[in-house]
C-alpha cells in the first residue's frame, strides 16, 4: 500500500483536535501533506493536532514475515520535538505494532517494532538526523532478525529482533500521529510517499 497524495488523500480520513489544519503542499511534481506548526508546550490540551486515518487495513499485518515500511519527510531545524510519530499500526502496550517516528530533538529518525503479547519495544535508531530543512527518503525493513532504519537509500542504523516476533492487530494506519488526545506524538513538517509492503 502506497500514499503518494498527489490526487489528494484517497481513502484516508483527516481527524483533527484544538484547531490543527492539514495542507496540501508540492512536491516534486506532486503533493505532500504539512502537518499543524510545533506547540510552545508539548502535549498541552490547547496544542493544535491533525492526522490521517485509514480504515480496518488488517492486510497489511506482517505477521513473523518480512516487510518494509516509510516515507518521505521534510522536517526543518525548529521543527522537532519530544515525540513525532510519521506513521504507526498498532500500539506498544497490550497490543502489536510497527512505527516510524523522529523523535527527540536531534531529530533521528527511529523505526519501532513491538511483538503480540510482548511488552518488549525493539527500536532501530538512526544516526543521523533529518531536521535540516530537505526532504529525505526514510525507510524500515524488517526481516533475517534483524530491524533496520535508512535514510535516503543508505543504513544507518539496526537492531536484533526474534525471528519469532509477530505483528497482527486491528487498528488503522495512523499518519503524522498516534491520535488526536493532548499527547499523540504529533508530527511538525511535512509527509509524502508513505507506504507498507509485505513479502510473502
Amino acid at each position: 500500500m502506497r500514499y503518494t497524495f498527489d490526487g489528494g488523500l484517497g481513502s484516508l480520513h483527516p481527524r483533527q483536535a484544538a484547531g490543527g489544519e492539514l495542507a496540501m503542499v508540492p512536491h516534486d511534481g506532486g503533493l505532500a501533506v504539512r502537518f499543524p506548526p510545533r506547540c510552545a508546550h508539548y502535549g498541552a490540551p490547547s496544542c493544535p493536532r491533525a492526522i490521517l486515518q485509514s480504515g480496518p487495513v488488517g492486510f497489511l499485518n506482517p505477521g513473523r514475515g518480512a516487510f518494509t515500511y516509510g516515507a518521505s519527510v521534510l522536517v526543518g531545524p525548529d521543527e522537532t520535538s519530544k515525540g513525532a510519530n510519521v506513521v504507526q499500526k498498532g500500539f506498544s502496550v497490550g497490543d502489536s505494532q510497527f512505527k516510524l517516528q523522529v523523535d527527540g530533538e536531534a531529530g533521528r529518525p527511529s523505526c519501532v517494532i513491538v511483538g503480540t503479547g510482548s511488552d518488549t519495544i525493539f527500536v532501530a535508531l538512526a544516526s543521523r538526523s533529518v531536521a535540516d530543512g530537505r526532504w529525505h527518503r526514510i525507510a524500515c525493513a524488517r526481516g533475517n532478525a534483524l530491524l533496520t532504519v535508512a535514510m535516503d537509500g543508505v543504513e544507518v542504523g539496526r537492531t536484533a529482533i526474534p525471528s519469532s516476533l509477530s505483528i497482527a492487530n486491528d487498528d488503522p494506519l495512523c499518519i503524522g500521529g498516534k491520535g488526536t488526545s493532548a499527547n499523540n506524538d504529533q508530527f511538525v513538517g511535512v509527509i509524502d510517499d508513505v507506504y507498507v509492503t509485505r513479502f510473502a
